[in-house]
């Protein structure tokens, strides 16, 4: 009887698990298993356990057919059979738990063995030793440290040989257990024999060797970046070939390592922060949405998307539904088509897969190649690597498909894998920069037009400043010249008008006495005569000072304003002609601009100055004051400038004092 109450052991059911999204979505073993959630497990056990698995997958399928054990246990998980099975057969060769599914798998243990005896070699998979490659991570540790610290141990390094690729391939396979010698290709690589373990080893818990397969590493070997680069790795996690391009350019440039899923994110940003690739900015967001102009300084880039993996292992992905297959390769040429397009000064591209089907591989770049607007060319890796390579892409995606790369298990000892290395055309590159410098030069030329147009705002805005304080010191200079002329003139004015006022005032006098003698009735008709003129006058002046609005010294002045009122000094840009109209009874004073030129002072030979009640006129000639003016004509802007006033007869210079003026009935 079985105990229900006993659970199976943890780390088969993860094995279980890795090993059904392996088999199911694509993906590597090793990526699966830098899962934090994992990290307090033995990941070297688990990765035994589920590559063992993985090599006798068909061979467990058709021992587990012949059994019927899922026909009779049909609540048996089919995925933890097949790691059972293989543990017990390929593995440990025991089940040492107490739970119902290892007792299971333990009670056809009899019928495993007799199908394996009938039917011997042909359910066995020829499995190819590969050597075990590290890779000496350079940021803190240097090649010939390692080499030293391996001699400690008690390992011999065997120089590489210098013949051929070939060559090189019959030496790793004769390397002993305590041999280790320099990859051919890859020099920070190191190959020891196959079996050889390090997942305990003290350096790669330092992080400074790094356990990765030579075919991944072949990737930067042909992306080659010199330093000082700008590299993007579009699908980063879990860090692999980020961390070995921080050392291959020395820390120095910039590399964005992009990763779209957060538990990898997490593990890539971790894996870089241990392994001190300082230069590596990680992004936490989907590659496709890497817009052109977000990231328009990269220079380099190694696409390695998502796969079937068929390469990764060996007899797990023969057969790839069609419906997968076609959701795999669209999503390949969407990510190599933006990868082409979205980043104008790109140079390199290396696009790799982890993946034997050529559906994944030479189509995809030959499709997108020859649809893509951008102009690249597929190099000839054969060429790359001065003909020390065996296996290359199919004929029957013409020359494209021949220049690529495939590593493959049985012949070049490591996973397989497939590469395509493209340069974008010499002359895509020099249209982009000459589009470049067509949209400076036309920025410039926009801008000097603009600047032309008056429209620079910030210059206008400087020049105004400048310009703004010159201009008032200039018009404070003008404005104190201009008082002192108008306070000159003024004066001048004021003693000429004293004594023309006096001479009004002796004719004034004069005919006070004639009119004395005049009788009632003649007093009577000048008066109604005065009074008739008068009110025509009056007429007059209101019609005008509709029309007109006279200004003194900066301010508006009314017939009904005082003129006592206006400033005698003004500040002001523009010098105004002084001007004054005002009306009591029958007489009209009116003033214009005060002339700049001085004018010789009158000798004073009348009477005596004018009293508080006379009225101080300042005029260039004689003003009869009981002269009655004529209707004024509209000004006509094309005869005569505004600054000129015009009276009935004369062109007056007038500037009034106005105290109180004497009546003509005086």
């Amino acid at each position: 009887m079985f105990n229900h109450s006993i659970k199976v052991p943890r780390h088969y059911k993860i094995a279980a698990n890795i090993f059904k999204k392996v088999a199911t979505e694509g993906g590597s073993v090793k990526t699966l298993l830098y899962d934090d959630k994992l990290r307090h497990f033995r990941t070297n056990v688990l990765f035994a356990l589920i590559t063992e698995t993985i090599k006798h997958a068909t061979q467990i399928d058709k021992i587990l057919e012949s059994s019927g054990m899922l026909e009779a246990e049909t609540r048996f998980d089919p995925w933890l059979a097949k790691v059972l099975t293989a543990e017990l057969l390929y593995g440990k060769k025991s089940l040492p738990g107490k739970s119902k599914p290892e007792q299971t798998i333990l009670s056809y243990k009899d019928k495993f063995e007799k199908y394996i005896s009938e039917n011997g070699d042909d359910t066995e998979t020829k499995v190819v030793s590969r050597p075990r490659y590290v890779r000496i991570n350079t940021n803190l540790l240097t090649t010939s440290d390692a080499i030293r610290a391996f001699q400690d141990e008690g390992y011999k390094f065997i120089r590489c040989t210098s013949g051929s690729y070939d060559d090189y391939l019959q030496q790793i396979q004769n390397l002993t257990e305590y041999d280790f010698t320099q990859d051919y290709h890859v020099k920070t690589i190191f190959v020891f024999s196959s079996g050889t373990k390090f997942h305990e080893h003290e350096l790669y818990y330092e992080n400074k060797i790094i356990l990765q397969d030579k075919a991944t590493a072949m990737a930067v070997h042909l992306l080659a970046p010199p330093a000082d680069s700008v590299i993007l790795d579009m699908c980063a996690a879990p860090g692999m070939k980020t961390t070995q391009l921080a050392a291959y350019i020395r820390n120095q440039g910039k590399i964005y390592a992009v990763e779209r899923n957060k538990e990898r994110f997490d593990t890539l940003c971790d894996f870089v922060e241990k392994t001190g690739s300082k230069c590596v900015q990680t992004l936490h967001q989907d590659a496709l949405e890497l817009k052109r102009g977000d990231y328009d300084d990269v220079e380099y880039i190694l696409l390695d998307p998502s796969c079937s993996g068929s390469g990764m292992q060996f007899s797990v992905h023969n057969y790839v539904e069609d419906t997968r297959m076609a959701r795999l390769t669209s999503l390949q040429e969407k990510f190599l088509k933006h990868t082409m397009n979205a980043f104008p000064k790109a140079k390199r591209i290396v696009y790799s897969t982890c993946s034997l089907y050529p559906e994944e591989n030479e189509r995809v770049v030959t499709n997108v190649v020859k649809t893509s607007r951008a102009r690249w060319r597929v190099q000839d890796v054969k060429e790359l690597l001065k003909g020390q390579w065996n296996n290359f892409g199919s004929g029957m995606y013409g020359t494209m498909g021949a220049r690529c790369l495939y590593a493959k298990p049985e012949t070049d000892f490591t996973t397989g894998f497939f590469l395509a290395v493209l340069d974008r055309d010499q002359s895509d590159i020099d249209r982009n920069q000459g589009s470049k410098v067509n949209d400076n030069v036309e920025a410039k030329n926009s801008t000097k037009e603009f600047n032309k147009a008056g429209h620079d705002d910030s210059k206008e805005a400087a020049n105004n400043q400048i310009e703004e304080p010159q201009k008032e010191k200039k018009n404070k200079k003008k404005k104190e010249k201009s008082d002192d002329v108008s306070e000159t003139n003024l004066g001048m004015n004021i003693e000429e008008g004293e004594s023309e006022v006096n001479n009004d005032i002796t004719k004034e006098s004069k005919k006070k006495k004639k009119n004395k003698s005049i009788t009632k009735e003649e007093n009577g008709i000048l008066e109604s005569v005065c009074s008739d003129e008068s009110n025509d006058i009056k007429r007059k002046k209101k019609k005008k000072d509709k029309n007109e609005i006279t200004k003194t010294n900066g301010f508006v002045n009314t017939p009904d304003s005082d003129i006592s009122d206006v400033p005698k000094k003004k500040k002001k840009k523009n010098k105004e002609p002084v001007l004054l109209e005002e009306s009591q009874d029958s007489q009209v004073h009116e003033s214009t601009e005060v002339p700049k030129k001085k004018k010789k002072k009158r000798k004073n030979n009348d009477e005596s100055v004018a009293t508080e009640d006379t009225e101080f006129i300042e005029t260039t000639e004689n003003y009869d004051l009981n002269e009655v003016p004529k209707k004024k004509k509209k000004k006509d802007k094309s005869e005569k400038p505004d600054n000129i006033a015009t009276n009935e007869d004369d062109n007056l210079n007038v500037s009034v004092k106005k105290k109180k003026a004497p009546s003509i009935g005086e």
